[in-house]
């Protein structure tokens, strides 16, 4: 019987969901968390193993994921997987659209996986290993960018020389396109309508800040590559021009060296020592300060990035937090929502307390703006696009 495999390659983590159908049957979830690595296979919404992997396991974690799956009588061959779908995170006009994997596009890959170090080297390995594992079909690449193609000019451009700018296709491309249109494409199921004004914040292993326009992407936290924007995992954010400028001087910083400190030595992990944000947490409660200054960080950019958001908007109707840290934590959700009161934002803390691994409403009554905790599903988009590709 058909199927059709969903591969999401994350900075940290490895997804793989398959539908029969267009009805999700199982999805092998594999992260590194910080400690090691995890393995979290769920059957038609129930988790039916969860086990340690090795750091061999993780970096084979399609080979793994397909064991698990027929292990587990769920895939009874590998041949019955007709169509697969991957989640593609690449700066660049050519990769805002949707398209299938040729050589062509493999090459253009590689000719800026140095850009993006923490995405493109394991998405070229997610797609050498599905053409060896999965031969007998073409992959569906989804862009995680498409989705912002509709920011205006003014915003995406980027004040360098227009002449560079072209040459080198330089523009604010956002990223978590994919995540945002899932969960933009069910607010009005919890809400009746889709608010006019709107900001997603996805808060996972990466972190963005988006502005909806009547559901469409005016503006995004990320910019050029994945590490603009906010504090992350290991990624910096918008580190400023003196600062790259005197990094490169004084750390006599290559161009591929800057990114790998960029993308692998900042954010979280240059200020408190450790990546994973829920070691964050657990050492700032432990009281350390270098924990707690990267939560103080973390709130102050996020909230800057929302009430610049809420300015070009012209005023704010909902906000609607997605992705692992928020969807889990309620603590984190507090973090970004308190002191946005002066923006008509009130939550209620016993909604919030409730509402872990839910969905649900959880701004006050009193509240002008909805907030909403949403579970994205960046595997369901992907799904939605590799099937209107492959047709």
């Amino acid at each position: 019987m058909a199927r059709t495999l969903i591969i999401n390659p994350g900075s940290t983590s490895r997804k793989y969901a398959l539908y029969h159908n267009g009805m999700r049957k199982a999805v092998v979830f594999c992260e590194a968390t910080g400690k090691g690595f995890e393995a979290t296979l769920t059957v038609e919404g129930k988790v039916v193993l969860h086990e340690l992997l090795s750091a061999t396991q993780f970096t084979h974690a399609l080979s793994y994921a397909l064991d698990c799956l027929e292990d587990k009588d769920i895939l009874s061959a590998r041949h019955d997987i007709t169509h697969v779908g991957m989640r593609i995170v690449a700066p660049g006009s050519y990769f805002m659209q949707h398209r299938i994997v040729d050589e062509v596009y493999v090459a253009k890959l590689r000719d800026c996986a140095s850009v993006a170090p923490l995405h493109i080297p394991v998405v070229l390995d997610e797609i050498a290993a599905s053409q060896k594992e999965l031969s007998h079909t073409s992959i569906a690449a989804v862009s995680d960018s498409a989705f912002h193609s509709s920011i205006p000019e003014h915003v995406r451009r980027i004040s360098i020389s227009k002449a560079d700018a072209e040459r080198y296709d330089i523009q604010r491309f956002g990223y978590h396109g994919l995540s945002i249109a899932s969960v933009a494409r069910r607010v009005p199921e919890l809400l009746g309508t889709m608010p006019r004004r709107t900001i997603v914040c996805h808060i996972g292993g990466g972190v963005s800040i988006a502005a909806l326009s009547d559901g469409v992407s005016v503006a995004t936290s990320m910019g050029y590559t994945p590490a603009s924007g906010m504090i992350m995992g290991s990624r910096g954010g918008d580190v400023t021009a003196g600062v790259l400028a005197t990094l490169v001087q004084k750390k006599k910083l290559s161009g591929k060296r800057l990114y790998e400190y960029l993308y692998q030595e900042s954010g979280f992990q240059g200020v408190a020592g450790v990546r994973d944000l829920r070691l964050v947490l657990e050492h700032a409660a432990q009281g350390k300060e270098d924990a707690q200054l990267a939560l103080n960080m973390f709130a102050h950019q996020a909230q800057a990035w929302i009430g610049s958001h809420v300015v070009q908007l012209g005023g704010l109707d909902a906000i609607v937090l997605t992705a692992t840290a928020v969807e889990r934590n309620p603590y984190v959700r507090s973090l970004l929502m308190d002191g946005l009161e002066v923006f008509g934002v009130h939550v209620d803390h016993d909604k919030n307390d409730s509402c872990i691994s839910c969905e649900g409403v959880i701004s006050a009554a009193s509240s002008d703006v909805q907030v909403l905790v949403m579970k994205t599903d960046e595997m369901g988009e992907v799904l939605r696009q590799t099937h209107i590709l492959s047709g």
